[in-house]
Order: C-alpha cells, then sequence, then structure tokens
C-alpha cells in the first residue's frame, strides 16, 4: 500500500459527512452479524437517520475516510479498536468474508485477517455486557478536536458489540 493511501474506517458513525454504507446488520441465532454489500454505497445527501425509526448503528455498518489521529480511538500510532477487537474477541466465520473496503481498510491494514474474521460481529447497538474497551494511551497527540467514535457513547473508550 503507498504511504500516502487515505485508510478507511471499517465502523464510522453514519453522521461523518463521507460515510458510506459497508454492510446491513442481521440476526443469525441470536447474534448480530454483518451482512457485507457488494459494492460501497454513499450515503444520500438527504439520508435522514431518524427517519429510519431506530438508531442507524442497530441496522446498518458504515465506514468513511479514518481520521487518524482526529478520532477517540486513536491508541499509539493506530486503531485502538483495531487492535481491541482482536484481543477481546473470538472469531466468528473461518475465513474473512468478502468485502469492499479491504484494500484500504484500517483494521486489515495493520492487522491483517485476524480483524476479517471478527469484524462481523462488530456493531454499534448497545449492550454493556459486551462492549470492547479500548484502553486510553499515555503516549502520542491528544487532539482537541475528535471525529465522533463508532459508539454513541464514547466517553469510556468503546464500541458496543451484541
Amino acid at each position: 500500500m503507498p504511504m500516502d493511501q487515505q485508510l478507511d474506517c471499517p465502523s464510522a458513525p453514519h453522521q461523518h459527512p463521507e460515510a458510506r454504507l459497508l454492510g446491513v446488520v442481521l440476526e443469525e441465532e441470536g447474534e448480530a452479524r454483518v451482512a457485507y454489500l457488494d459494492k460501497g454505497t454513499a450515503l444520500p445527501d438527504d439520508f435522514d437517520a431518524d427517519a429510519l425509526g431506530i438508531d442507524p448503528g442497530h441496522a446498518l455498518r458504515f465506514s468513511a475516510p479514518c481520521a487518524n489521529h482526529g478520532c477517540g480511538q486513536w491508541r499509539d500510532g493506530g486503531c485502538g479498536l483495531g487492535k481491541a477487537i482482536i484481543a477481546q474477541l473470538a472469531p466468528v466465520v473461518d475465513v474473512a468474508p468478502s468485502c469492499t473496503l479491504r484494500k484500504t481498510c484500517r483494521w486489515y491494514t495493520e492487522n491483517g485477517t485476524a480483524s476479517c474474521v471478527r469484524c462481523p460481529q462488530v456493531t454499534t447497538r448497545a449492550h454493556p455486557s459486551k462492549a470492547v474497551h479500548v484502553p486510553r494511551s499515555a503516549y502520542g497527540p491528544h487532539p482537541t478536536h475528535l471525529t465522533p467514535s463508532p459508539t454513541p457513547r464514547p466517553e469510556r473508550g468503546e464500541t458496543v458489540l451484541r
């Protein structure tokens, strides 16, 4: 990958101005799993999450350009969330699912397929018993302007899974 290539966040908030629809969250045997789209889909300019009647994180998964240092999940020079899902979650598939984002995915670039086999279970559904906690870093820049985290309540540095 070229050093200047823009990487993408595979778990971006739908409010991001460049958010794209990555997948749809489905229920399989009582567990939430992301079904990835065959091609990247930009959100229409008039996308109204409130009109869905539910939190978009309950039904959809979004990607957007990675904010790097500007993200609340950035830790020690990389994505703390990508590292945390590998440390805290077991794989849910045997092989990496087909994904349109892989070439530019921040998690894949930093962690390889270990993140891909865990990725389908990552949603922003609020269920505190299954939260992935991203430890705070004592190193690196501490930005004053942060891009929204993939969770609606990022005060503890967590993305919620179900």
